[in-house]
């Protein structure tokens, strides 16, 4: 009972900051439903879905969902793979300087993209890959490797030594060991790598608007800046994109909730 009391102050203050979280998202998802005739207010005496039919069919919404669809997985795909090998290695199959190369890749976590901006657009411009998915798909790969290293390090560094050695001693090859062994036991991990890195992608902006010029390749966070002069007076045509286009982003962490938490504590408790 006391420790119940004592946690009652946290859950109220959580449940407040949640509903502060939740406030904005209201307000932008009944702005999408508001109908489209008469003075804009957040107390409408009707809703509709009109919105949003509307907008996807006088807007090239669809196409930029496509890109950022295709950006998006391509890059996801290329972390989780990259960054599990690389930590498979460094934890499995540690080298002289290893422990160098891992602090010099995680040195990642603390590089703005901002900051290298200049130069990334720079190095896309001479590789001929403006208005390319591969000028998003590599510098969001790169971006995304330190956090997949780092999580994925810490969930087979939580794996018992002894499951690897048992599989060595079946004779099972290196690389199978990692796709049969040390992966299946990191789901929740992969899981939280998938999240992170697809929700950061989804979200990029600044790189997306100065690499993607072309209304077919750009992305759908450029819907914002695009669609702006075209419903300057509609706005619950401006919500109805805004809900489009972070809902799928709210679905994501509805669904993959529980794997990512699991994901991001595992390894946090020595084995």
């Amino acid at each position: 009972m006391t420790a119940r009391l004592r946690d009652t102050p946290v859950q109220a203050a959580l449940a407040v900051a949640a509903i502060a979280w939740l406030i904005p998202l209201a307000i932008v998802v009944l702005g999408a439903l508001h109908p489209a005739s008469g003075a804009f207010t957040l107390a409408p005496k009707g809703l509709t879905l009109a919105n949003f039919t509307d907008v996807l069919k006088s807007t090239g919404l669809p196409r930029l969902f496509l890109n950022s669809l295709i950006v998006t997985a391509l890059s996801t795909a290329l972390v989780i793979v990259v960054s599990s090998l690389a930590a498979y290695g460094l934890v499995r199959h540690p080298f002289p300087g290893s422990q160098l190369a891992q602090f010099v890749i995680l040195t990642g976590l603390m590089l703005a993209p901002a900051a290298v901006i200049v130069p990334l657009y720079s190095e896309i411009k001479d590789l001929g890959l403006l208005n390319n998915y591969l000028g998003l798909i590599g510098p969001y790969t790169a971006l995304g490797l330190p956090v997949g290293l780092l999580l994925f390090r810490n969930a087979f560094t939580a794996i018992p030594s002894e499951i690897f050695d048992a599989a060595r001693v079946d004779g099972s090859p290196t690389l199978r060991t990692y796709a049969r062994v040390a992966m299946p036991l990191a789901l929740p991990t992969i899981a939280t790598v998938a999240i992170l890195q697809a929700v950061t992608s989804w979200n990029e902006y600044l790189m997306a608007l100065l690499f993607m010029t072309d209304d077919t390749k750009q992305t759908v966070q450029l819907a914002f800046v695009s669609f702006t002069g075209q419903f300057s007076t509609q706005q619950e045509k401006q919500f109805a994109v805004m809900t489009l286009v972070m809902l799928p982003v709210v679905i994501a962490f509805v669904v993959s909730q529980r794997w990512l938490i699991r994901g991001l504590t595992g390894g946090s408790v020595n084995r």
